[in-house]
């Protein structure tokens, strides 16, 4: 039986809460499998299954899971030296280490001394919630007065899930199409039953080019479900990567062209515009293009290219940009900060509209002048 991550936690909680080792899946979402396609309850790979673009889990294996842990037997008594202070970075000792640092830096005494018996449950709740193989493990620390300890049953355990872990991903690192070992985590992509691992050879065999055969056609759900995305190359990616989203313009609800999900997901965030054949992506909407414009979310980073700000008066440091929004009546409000002044120099300047408008225009005018498009065609030029 398929169950979510939801009802797989609930699941997991109900079958060890009794237990030395309480389990939990509340951390899952997409971005977990954005990272691995399976979750670890102890020492126990569980393997994530997308259907019908959401994740879920086989309620056996779950059960599988929680069983062998709820059987390992750990005596909470017989306790060891953590070892948080060993320095391999990565372990899952120098994690718990950083979040145990952070917990009392933050919320810790004033002189960071805490008294001989001070168990991990005592720090804040947003710390001993983390998980690592879906256990929580500062909740079984306790303070020796100079060493962090514990479960030595519970530290074997960690020990073992981390070397599955390793030796799982080892496994994964490898072409599906000709074997070949993966010499980068871009050969990894989402598709619509999980994720897949294909060289740039194996990846431009199973999937074509894109040819812009969609573009100035309006999106819908319906037609992109038709008309499959995987089955083209990522319009984005330097080299050939399989596609998973039909890429649309949502201000004009226009094709754009197909992408994988890494670069899906970078288009809708701050910093896009950097990338390389991003602006001819954009317009790849033939209203963009026509009007010379792009996507409202992309204006405050124009605008923090092409506006000419004019300095504080009162400080003559490099500024230091905390952050930019894009107002409701479209100007862009930039947020600067100094920390060279005490207290720290805050203000903030605002683009108008009209003039965002304008450096918008300038902006599309010179790449399309720079920049060829996917076909080696001026962008937009069809």
């Amino acid at each position: 039986m398929w169950v979510s991550p939801q009802a797989a936690h609930q699941r997991l909680v109900d079958l060890t809460h009794h237990t030395a080792i309480p389990a939990y899946l509340d951390h899952v979402n997409r971005s977990t499998f954005a990272a691995a396609s399976h979750v670890f309850i102890g020492e126990v790979p569980v393997q994530g299954h997308k259907r019908n673009q959401q994740w879920r889990f086989v309620d056996r294996e779950v059960q599988k899971a929680a069983k062998r842990l709820a059987e390992l037997g750990v005596d909470t008594g017989d306790l060891v030296d953590a070892g948080l202070d060993c320095g391999e970075r990565r372990s899952w000792r120098s994690r718990v280490a950083s979040w145990v640092d952070q917990a009392i830096l933050v919320h810790g005494p004033d002189d960071r001394t805490l008294p001989e018996g001070f168990t991990g449950q005592r720090l804040p709740e947003e710390f001993v919630r983390r998980t690592i193989a879906s256990t929580r493990p500062l909740s079984l620390l306790t303070w020796s007065g100079q060493v962090w300890l514990i479960p030595r049953g519970y530290a074997a355990l960690l020990d073992r899930a981390a070397q599955a872990e390793a030796d799982l991903s080892a496994q994964a690192a490898v072409c599906g199409g000709c074997g070949t070992h993966a010499q980068t985590e871009q050969w990894r992509s989402s598709s619509a039953s999980g994720f897949v691992v294909l060289c740039p050879s194996c990846a431009a065999k199973t999937a074509r080019p894109y040819t812009g055969h969609l573009r100035g056609r309006r999106y819908t759900k319906a037609f992109a479900k038709q008309s499959r995305a995987d089955a083209f190359l990522c319009q984005m990616c330097p080299e050939p990567r399989r596609a998973l989203y039909w890429d649309h313009c949502h201000s004009h609800g226009l094709f754009r062209g197909p992408l994988c999900v890494t670069c899906n997901n970078a288009e809708g965030g701050p910093g896009f515009l950097n990338r390389t054949g991003s602006v001819g992506h954009l317009l790849q909407c033939t209203q963009c293009f026509a009007q010379r414009t792009l996507p409202p979310q992309h204006h405050a980073d124009v605008v923090r290219h092409l506006f000419d700000f004019t300095p504080h008066t009162t400080c003559t440091h490099e500024r230091s940009w905390t952050w930019s929004r894009v107002q409701d009546d479209g100007s862009v409000l930039i947020q600067f900060q100094c920390y060279q002044h005490e207290p720290a120099l805050q203000w903030s300047v605002t683009a108008p509209a009209e003039e965002v408008r304008l450096l918008v225009s300038r902006f599309v005018d010179d790449a399309i002048s720079l920049e060829p498009g996917q076909d080696g065609e001026r962008v937009g030029s069809k």
